[in-house]
Parts: C-alpha cells; structure tokens; sequence
C-alpha cells in the first residue's frame, strides 16, 4: 500500500531516475477518498480527476533511521535551500582557501612554529562554537573560521615536517604524516555512530584538538629556517640538542661549514626583494611551476573533497562506506612510500591522477547503463573508491613533491599558494556534487576529464626524489632550467632560453648536505 501510495502522489523524476523527493502531484477533488484511503479508490481517483505537479509546501518527512537532528533535517537545507547546505561547505573550502595562503606567508616570515602554536586554540573555540548556532548562517561562519585555522596549522607543520627530516626519511615521514589523516576518516565514522546529533558530535571533534596545545610547545622552531633569517646561534641550540637527544654530538668542522653557506646564501639574498610572493613569481620558470602546481592542485583537490562528500550517496552504509574512505587514504599513502622509492615523485603523481581519472569515467558509465541494478551500483562503489585511492595517492605526493621543489625562502609561500589553489577546486566540490540529484552523470564526468589533463601537466614536474632541497630563489630557478631546458614543455610555454650548460645543481653544503642531513 504505501508503494503504491508514493507511486500515486510522488511525480517520477526522469533525470534522477527516481521519485521526485520536492514535488508532488494534486488531484482536483483528492477529498474523493478522505475516508477510504485504499488502493482501489486511489485507481479511481487517478483515473477520473485532473493532476498537476505542484512543489512540497507543507513541509518533509527525514529518513531518521541512521542520524538524528542534522543540519539538512533542523533548518530544511533541501529543495529550494538545497543550496544553504552546499554553501556550508562551501564556507569551509573558503577558510581553507584563506588560511592556507595566510599560513604560508605567515609561517615563512614569524616562523613554522610561532604560527602553530597560536592557532590550534583559535580553530577549537569556532568548532566547539559552531556547535551552538542558531542558524545556518552562523554556522557557516564558525565552519570558515575553523578550516581557516586548521589550514593555516596544516600549511606550517608540513613545512616544518620536510625541513626537520633527513633526506632519506623525507618521503616516509612526509606521507607518514598524511596518512594519519586517513585514519582520522576512520575515527570520524566511529564518532559519527556514537554521536548521531549534529551538535554533539562537533562538540566531540572539538575535544580532540586540545591535545594540540601542549603538543606545539614541545616542538623547537625549523633549524633551515632560522639559519636562512641569519639566526644561527639559535639554530645552532637546537641542532646540539637535536644531536643529542639522537645519541650523538654536532660536529665543529660541520657547523663552521653550514655557518659558511648561510652566511653566502643570506648576503646574495639580501641583494633581492625579500617579497617571498614577488620573488616566486619574478623567476619564468619559477612561475611556470608554481602555476603548473597550482592548477594540479586544484583539480586534485577537487575531485578528491568531491569524492569525499559524495559517498553519502554511494550505496551502502555510510560509516562503513567513509570507513572504506579513510582506509582508502591510509593505503594509498602508504603504497606510495615504496612506489615513490621505486619510479619517483612525478610518474607516481601522475599515474595516480590518471587511475582517479579512469575509474572517475568508468563509474559513470556503469551508473548510466545500470542504476537499478544492485551488482552494478556495488559495482559504481567499488570504482568510486578505486577513485578515491587514486585522488588520496595524488593529494599525499603533491604535498611531499611541492614542499621539496621550491626553496627553504619561499617554500612555505609555494606551499601556500598550493593549498589555496587546491581551496579553489574544492570549492567548486559541494556545488557539483549537489548536481548528482538532477545530472547523477555530471560531476564524476568533470572528474574524469580535468584529472586527465591534470596528469598530463604533472608529469612535466622535476623530480625530486633524492635531491637537495634548494635554499634561495636562485638555486631553485636553476633547478628548474636544468629540468626543463630543450624539452618540448620549454617551447609550448614559450620560457626563455637559459644561458650556460645543462649541469647537475642539487649539491648543498653543511649540516644539510647529503652527509649529514
């Protein structure tokens, strides 16, 4: 009876290949059958009155089987503000487009520490905050404000990561660090079944930043970073206690040879703006990469948040399915270690985009020709997470390969400006997943596409696998010459000519050389 009742009453939407969840049909005289609602008289209600499609007016019936009170089912984010919802998330991509430039630029003038230490305090109060709003609007504002700090944290730590790390364990410790993020998926799903209020469980999240706190002040300030703002007494402390605390002592002969190069490095340097944003850009191949980065970034990070906020519409439960997800994250930094040691940074970049891009595809396809079909629709989920595997891969490499391409100067700005573009392409993450209801073939399509030329663009990346990481702007645009110099790339993009011979330029002296670091 109520199958046939929703077949009566709900218009079927040919677009979604289902009922339509906002409009409903009206009969003339529907009062025909007030006291005898049953399957017969309906029949004769369809057959012998006229009907038209009107919108949902008298409010909506939540599936509350596996959530309670959310932010769609408090403040009617459906149909009509359907978009309210999107532009929550849309705030949070914003804040973190914000904060990952900010950080950047902070991180490198006052210091990768200073920054992390003052905003895990500031990202607690709005998450916790947030959980108190009174409306949709207000909520959005906390969930800018929190992406907003977490990024600017999230951009000075990693920085910090590749600057402490000897070079053999830069790739281990790099992707190390994003796979905790994986298992933070994992976590969320088991705080999401416990807490099933909306409010509850942002409060609960909120709690698990306080450890951050004391954390931060445990943690000394990048040594590379001090030596470069021409601190090397500073540097020099925490180097000896570095040293010690590994069981060995910091070698006179060493030091003396890393005081040497800084103090060469920082004279030439101050010769140049100390504009880290302007220096980036003033360099033509500096700026062909940063750029090139930055649009790999950005349909990275849009397909992989895409991916992220649609599983609640793959079929399946939802805590198993972002279960799977975070697992996902967890495997594919971790496959990437040994890969990364095996083919290097760029053709693991690469082939990973170009998995999220053919899986991307291939779902589409199997939901286009069997969307009722339950072995198919298993079959979508299976490539939807193959995707997210491929996107994980992409997104863990791109943020060990960026930090190590640019210089120590202005590593944190590139770092920035990466992040911010990735903000870009997550921002585009809510509005063309909202576009699954009426185009479910839309947003997979837009992923497979531009993951495609975004793999093309990354395989022109320099490689960066066993190499020094450079200190000034000027050592880093020659890397970049070196890399690209008579390749088909240079011509395209019409970059000028470097004077002199190719050469072998990834040496660099002192504490931080091959030797030591």
């Amino acid at each position: 009876m109520e199958d046939f009742i929703k077949e009566v009453f709900i218009p079927w939407n040919s677009k979604a290949k289902d009922y339509d969840r906002c409009k409903r049909n009206m009969f003339e005289d529907v009062g025909l059958c007030a006291n005898n609602l049953n399957s017969t008289c309906l029949s004769q209600l369809v057959n012998s009155t006229g009907v038209s499609v009107v919108d949902c007016t008298d409010g909506y019936v939540y599936d509350q089987s596996i959530f309670e009170p959310t932010i769609v089912t408090e403040w009617d984010l459906v149909c009509a503000r359907g978009l309210s919802n999107a532009f929550t998330n849309f705030a949070f991509y914003l804040g973190l487009f914000s904060g990952s430039i900010v950080g950047g630029i902070l991180s490198d003038r006052f210091g990768r520490i200073k920054v992390y230490r003052t905003v895990p305090i500031l990202m607690f109060i709005a998450v916790f905050s947030g959980a108190y709003s009174p409306n949709v609007y207000v909520y959005s504002v906390f969930r800018f404000l929190s992406a907003f700090f977490e990024f600017m944290a999230v951009v000075a730590v990693y920085t910090y990561v590749a600057e402490i790390t000897k070079r053999d364990w830069r790739i281990t410790i790099g992707l190390g660090y994003n796979a905790v993020f994986g298992a933070g998926c994992m976590v969320l799903s088991l705080l999401a079944y416990a807490w099933r209020d909306w409010r509850s469980l942002e409060i609960a999240i909120s709690v698990s930043i306080l450890p951050l706190v004391p954390l931060s002040w445990l943690m000394p300030e990048s040594p590379r970073w001090l030596c470069f703002k021409g601190r090397l007494a500073d540097a020099k402390k925490i180097c000896v206690t570095m040293a010690k605390r590994n069981g060995t002592e910091l070698s006179a002969d060493v030091w003396s040879e890393t005081e040497k190069h800084y103090n060469s490095e920082n004279n030439e340097q101050g010769k140049t703006n100390t504009n880290s944003l302007k220096e980036t850009f003033s360099r033509p191949y500096t700026r062909f990469f940063i750029v090139a980065v930055m649009f790999v970034w950005a349909i990275t990070s849009m397909v992989y948040y895409g991916l992220i906020l649609n599983t609640g519409s793959l079929v399946g439960n939802i805590f198993i399915n972002n279960t799977i997800g975070g697992l996902m994250e967890l495997l594919a930094d971790t496959v990437a270690i040994p890969v990364i040691s095996f083919i290097g940074f760029t053709r693991t970049n690469g082939y990973s985009l170009f998995i999220a891009s053919v899986t991307c595809l291939a779902s589409t396809v199997a939901l286009q020709f069997g969307s009722h079909i339950i072995a198919v629709q298993n079959f979508a989920t299976a490539l939807a997470m193959i995707g997210k595997f491929g996107a994980s891969l992409a997104f863990g490499v791109l943020y060990q390969h960026t930090v190590e391409m640019f210089a120590t100067v202005g590593r944190s700005t590139a770092f920035g400006l990466s992040m911010m573009a990735a903000r870009i392409g997550s921002l585009f993450s809510p509005f063309t997943v909202q576009t699954n209801y009426e185009m479910p073939w839309l947003s997979p399509t837009i992923f497979g596409a531009t993951s495609m030329l975004a793999a093309i663009l990354a395989l022109t990346f320099r490689e960066t696998k066993g190499k020094e990481l450079p200190t000034t702007f000027d050592e880093a645009e020659r890397k970049f010459q070196n890399h690209l110099q008579g390749t088909i790339t240079a011509k395209v993009f019409c970059l000028p000519k470097p004077s002199g011979n190719k050469s072998d330029d990834d040496q660099e002296k002192g504490l931080f050389s091959d030797q030591n670091v």
